[in-house]
């Protein structure tokens, strides 16, 4: 009886897993659904056109792996965890070791780079020292891997995540700059966050 109860109580367990696994090739279908009639609406106002659409979702499937998703006939959890390692680790991410790591090679790149930072600073008013903070912090000067497609994770999220109508303006906005020939749709990657390349900046 105690064997058959300790069965019973580990299938219980397993069933939110597999009826998720049975749900998603239902909630892809949605998702795909979702595209061609809510988001595409959408993207033609913006003055985007059919065929970056084409380009930009072609083989983009849901990325199961994303934190804080929500998938269609589920609830958002009542407390989220943070995922973001500025704030769920700040002791790490502003270590003094390797914050002055950053800073001596910040400072041989500033020079290497001082022409090109000039003309940022006279387009953009944003002073060189800035632009190669930021670029140190946010990927290492560009070591940091960024595997994920970007128009993949903002779409995931744009379908469903915590915060949906954020995503969904990111996602706009990448579509944009895509359809500008700002940059390719197949080189378009970023963090599992939606941020884009060394600078790790936001679409918009």
């Amino acid at each position: 009886m105690r064997k058959t109860l300790i069965a019973f109580g580990a299938i219980l367990c397993l069933l939110p897993l597999t009826v998720m696994a049975q749900n998603k090739p239902d909630v892809e279908k949605q998702f795909q659904r979702w595209i061609a009639s809510d988001l595409g609406p959408e993207a033609r106002k913006a003055g985007i056109s059919e065929r970056t659409m084409k380009t930009a979702f072609n083989g983009i499937s849901l990325n199961w792996s994303l934190p804080d998703l929500v998938p269609p006939g589920t609830k958002p959890p009542k407390s989220q965890d943070q995922s973001q390692a500025e704030f769920s680790s700040p002791g790490a991410y502003f270590s003094e070791k390797r914050l002055q790591g950053l800073a001596a090679t910040g400072r041989g790149l500033a020079s290497t780079h001082a022409a090109t930072l000039k003309r940022i600073e006279a387009a953009y008013g944003v002073p060189g020292e800035i632009v190669v903070a930021i670029w140190g912090r946010e990927s290492g000067f560009g070591k940091a891997r960024l595997p994920y497609s970007a128009i993949e994770v903002l779409a995931t999220k744009a379908f469903m995540s915590t915060r949906k109508p954020m995503f969904r303006e990111e996602l706009i906005a990448a579509l944009t700059m895509i359809e500008r020939g700002d940059v390719d749709a197949a080189t378009m990657k970023g963090s599992w966050a939606g941020a884009l390349g060394q600078p790790q900046f936001m679409p918009t």
